[in-house]
């Protein structure tokens, strides 16, 4: 019991430390990548709360400025999905680039369910044209109709390509963990070009 006492007691010296120093950098951080300085600021306040519950229990991050700013990015898009618009979907998109190229820094010390996904739709089993398509069905939660819009495609013919490249990640058991290495490294490359295509699809 004491030694609970005294790690939630760490955990929230380090939380109030870390906002001490670097809550307005992460705001700003945050809010000059989507744009919303106050969706940016309910963000930031959500992850230091997350923190005081999580930190206790698993420990400081080693680097708890990334660990906050992660998980402010799924908050905005959680609350970004509740009032969607073409404005937060190019937000969405480019806090999941900053996701992964944090991830290749070696920023993030665990995956995210987000990102893994990502790398899921980018398998080199997958049409490269589809992949784009894929990450904002299944990562950002697009219909068939918005995605066919954006990539000048009739909603039927692209709900049935993104049906069958859905079959295609079943038959080629492309799921969860995503590998590791140099194939991590050359999927890295896929996923990012796939939300390039996204953006431009905008």
């Amino acid at each position: 019991m004491a030694d609970q006492v005294a790690h939630g007691a760490a955990a929230r010296e380090a939380v109030d430390a870390v906002a001490q120093r670097s809550y307005g950098t992460l705001v700003a951080l945050l809010a000059g990548r989507t744009r919303d300085p106050a969706g940016a600021e309910d963000a930031i306040h959500a992850a230091f709360v997350a923190a005081l519950v999580d930190w206790p229990a698993g420990g400081v991050p080693r680097k708890p400025e990334a660990w906050l700013l992660t998980v402010a990015r799924r908050k905005w898009i959680d609350a970004a999905r509740r009032c969607r618009s073409a404005d937060e979907a190019t937000a969405e998109l480019r806090l999941l680039a900053d996701e992964i190229a944090a991830e290749a820094a070696g920023a993030l010390e665990q995956r995210t369910e987000h990102s893994a996904l990502t790398f899921v739709c980018a398998h080199p089993a997958i049409d490269p044209g589809m992949r784009a398509p894929l990450i904002l069905q299944a990562v950002l939660g697009f219909d068939a109709a918005a995605i066919g819009q954006a990539f000048l495609v009739p909603p039927a013919t692209m709900g049935q390509r993104l049906v069958r490249a859905k079959r295609r990640i079943r038959e080629t058991g492309a799921r969860f963990p995503v590998p590791e290495g140099p194939e991590l490294a050359a999927r890295r490359d896929a996923v990012l070009e796939a939300i390039d295509a996204a953006f431009s699809s905008e």
